[in-house]
């Protein structure tokens, strides 16, 4: 059995378990959904009827079903609902452009992205090796002449196809949504997103594997994913913070070049950065604290932010299939 057959079988097992489903459902309320609301900003009170309306129904429609096409359908209805609620209800105004600018897209859609992308990844990854070790199935799976690297890469690839397809296609829908209702869309500019945010999801595909080869049951693979987003999102800030604390005891301003350089090492916060490629920042982006201009290093850039993303990217699956290699799983 090839990494083929593991990545066929394991496909058809997430999406009888519905965790396919799931995936698929967050994502496109995360991205194609929410971005067509945001063209109805300007009036809070419609934006929360019809936000709470569209929700419901996605939700609704998405529950009861667990096919990929018909995800796909549910999906593409939605994205049409989302542009010809836009259009239909927004309020013209003589001599005002009553759209938002791209600027609202990028940041609406890449910050909901670097909150959602870990957890749905976490989500369709953490059981896919240690679910098998509780049904009793990996002795099939180990049993059958293949080898481990081929359990494990076919193992990978399903979990990231469950993921990265449907937020490629949930992108790119939502760059329709971005070039028909925002001041200067681009949907160049959300497939560019959609360039960045893979990686970003096979990072956290990866972390979900290596955990789920470490664990002895779901709750302790859940308890380890969990803990480390916790760690990312929550704890690497708050050793940021308490390193300005043993500094001075008042506020430190301008923050010490160390400071971004342990901040921008996060996969989070360099995701995070190369979202701000597709729109124009002029105060940077709001979750990310900037450098005085005094201060000039090499950790805010671009290219050292690119260089984060991919060696996370890489070092995490790697790392499981090392650890999956020695594993005693029977």
């Amino acid at each position: 059995m090839t990494y083929r057959d593991v990545f066929r079988r394991d496909i058809r097992s997430v999406y009888r378990s519905r965790t396919g489903t799931a995936v698929a459902a967050i994502i496109a309320l995360t991205t194609v959904v929410a971005v067509g609301l945001f063209t109805l900003a300007s009036n809070v009170a419609l934006l929360g009827a019809v936000g709470a309306l569209l929700t419901v129904g996605a939700l609704v429609a998405l529950v009861f079903i667990g096919d990929p096409k018909q995800i796909a359908g549910v999906v593409v209805a939605f994205t049409a609902l989302a542009i010809a609620t836009a259009l239909l209800l927004r309020e013209p105004t003589a001599g005002y452009d009553p759209r938002p600018p791209m600027q609202v897209g990028v940041l609406a859609v890449g910050t909901a992205l670097s909150f959602v992308v870990p957890l749905v990844a976490l989500l369709g990854s953490y059981a896919a090796v240690v679910g098998e070790r509780e049904t009793g199935s990996v002795r099939f799976l180990l049993g059958l002449p293949n080898s481990r690297d081929d359990a494990y890469l076919g193992k990978f690839l399903a979990r990231a196809a469950v993921v990265c397809v449907p937020l490629v296609a949930a992108l790119a829908l939502t760059g329709v949504v971005v070039q028909l209702t925002f001041q200067d869309g681009s949907m160049l500019g959300m497939l560019g997103l959609a360039l960045v945010t893979v990686p970003y999801a096979l990072l956290f595909v990866g972390i979900g594997l290596t955990a789920s080869a470490y664990a002895d049951s779901s709750n302790r693979a859940v308890a380890v994913v969990i803990t480390v987003f916790a760690a990312l999102r929550a704890g690497w800030p708050a050793l940021q913070w308490l390193g300005l604390q043993g500094m001075r005891e008042d506020y430190v301003y301008p923050k010490p070049e160390w400071f971004f350089w342990v901040g921008r090492v996060n996969p989070i916060n360099a995701y995070v950065k190369l979202t701000t490629l597709f729109a124009e920042f002029e105060y940077g982006h709001p979750l990310l604290t900037n450098p005085d201009e005094t201060i000039s290093t090499v950790a805010t850039t671009y290219p050292f932010a690119a260089a984060v993303l991919l060696a996370w990217t890489v070092v995490a699956p790697v790392f499981g299939l090392l650890y999956f290699r020695s594993r005693d799983l029977l």
